[in-house]
């Protein structure tokens, strides 16, 4: 199992966000993750990578709890890109991962070619635009290879350019047989690379394989739209 979530509870304060929530990964690919916000889908994500501690439940990565020293051995997690040190370059970045990692830095130019960064990489990312930004966070968690990627509104900010990009590189590690949740509120492109799709739904998670003819949009409106 890539993925385990049982019984998952928590809070914040006297606001609930899970209770009793399941979720499950058998099988490598690209998953979707969707709900409106403050729904919880960045709380989920920090629950997986231990950054938050569950009030109750049980969360296993690749069949083993999700300690600290799990997570940084299954999991590369994309954040938003509040995580970026503005005084240093995308290579900068890059290079620190990789020796986090104990990567050769010469694993660094492939996937800057895959996300055609090379012209911006030594740019202090204080002068990037968001969607550099983006792809340099992708970049981060592309670099170190990891049965489990968390990606936390990959194809916020991007140009049609890099949507383009950002989407080959995600069906390449699809490919490769990784496997990656993906938070995003741009449901046409989300659908663009998969159809299996993980709702937060009244504090729980439902997944939906969404066959022709159904799309994230009009599962979500079913699900979100309707009931206001």
């Amino acid at each position: 199992m890539i993925l385990d979530i049982n019984g998952l509870s928590f809070g914040w304060r006297k606001q609930p966000v899970f209770n009793q929530a399941n979720l499950q990964l058998k099988k490598s690919g690209l998953y979707g993750l969707v709900a409106p916000n403050g729904s919880g889908k960045s709380t989920l994500l920090n629950l997986i990578t231990n950054l938050l501690k569950p009030q109750s439940g049980t969360i296993k990565i690749m069949d083993a709890p999700n300690s600290t020293r799990q997570v940084f051995e299954q999991v590369a997690f994309l954040q938003d890109n509040s995580v970026l040190y503005p005084y240093l370059t995308g290579r900068e970045h890059l290079i620190f991962v990789a020796q986090m990692h104990q990567l050769p830095i010469q694993a660094i130019q492939p996937v800057a070619d895959e996300l055609e960064m090379t012209d911006y990489l030594d740019r202090k990312t204080q002068k990037y635009s968001l969607g550099m930004k983006q792809r340099l966070l992708l970049a981060m968690a592309l670099l170190v290879k990891r049965p489990l990627m968390l990606l936390d509104e990959p194809l916020n900010g991007l140009d049609p350019t890099s949507l383009q990009i950002v989407r080959e590189a995600l069906i390449s590690t699809k490919e490769a047989g990784q496997t990656a949740l993906i938070s995003s509120h741009n449901l046409d492109e989300l659908m663009r690379v998969t159809q299996d799709v993980f709702f937060i739904v009244d504090q729980h998670i439902e997944f939906y394989h969404l066959d022709a003819g159904d799309t994230a949009e009009a599962r979500y409106n079913d699900l979100y739209v309707k009931k206001r």
